[in-house]
């Protein structure tokens, strides 16, 4: 939840949650899988007590804690380099800019990746394999959906510009993909 604070002190983007052409279902499916996910943590406690998917090496839940504070220094290096151009649907701003510098300048959806990372993070620290198991087996593919549907937008929102910062960049994992 501490996540979520920051972010409200960090984003300056639109808090409009319209959905427009872009969108595909992609807020709904990532809010979709966003809700089990919240449910699947607030339950591994539960599921821990009764030995369902718990990890016995709590050693296991400093590397979640790490992966987790990866996830939130990610996501406020995008939320600092993006500033007002943070939407949580796809939308055009007025006077909307092409940014890539900062994080964007290797990843072009660090927002995403951070969000990986954070709930990969606590589910390893809460450590319980079901958590880790659903956001492994749900996230990429989630994902990948969205940010094909975000691209289709900056290319027609960007056209030249956008095509050439993917050939400088890349999707999610910087110097990999």
């Amino acid at each position: 939840m501490r996540v979520f604070l920051i972010e409200k002190f960090l984003r300056k983007g639109s808090k409009d949650m319209r959905k427009t052409k872009f969108d595909k279902n992609s807020t709904n499916l990532i809010s979709a899988v966003m809700g089990i996910t919240f449910i699947l943590l607030f339950i591994a406690p539960i599921l821990n007590h009764f030995e369902i998917g718990k990890i016995v090496y709590y050693w296991v839940g400093i590397i979640g804690f790490l992966v987790g504070g990866i996830g939130i220094v990610v996501r406020c290096m995008a939320f600092y380099a993006l500033g007002r151009f943070f939407t949580r649907t796809l939308q055009k701003s007025e006077n909307h800019t092409l940014i890539t510098n900062g994080i964007y300048k290797y990843i072009r959806h660090p927002g995403y990746l951070s969000d990986i990372l954070i709930f990969l993070g606590v589910g390893i620290a809460l450590l319980n394999w079901i958590p880790v198991v659903f956001v492994v087996a749900t996230y990429p593919a989630t994902y990948c959906y969205r940010i094909k549907m975000e691209e289709r937008m900056l290319i027609e929102i960007f056209s030249e510009s956008y095509i050439d910062y993917q050939k400088d960049s890349k999707k999610l994992i910087p110097f990999i993909y």
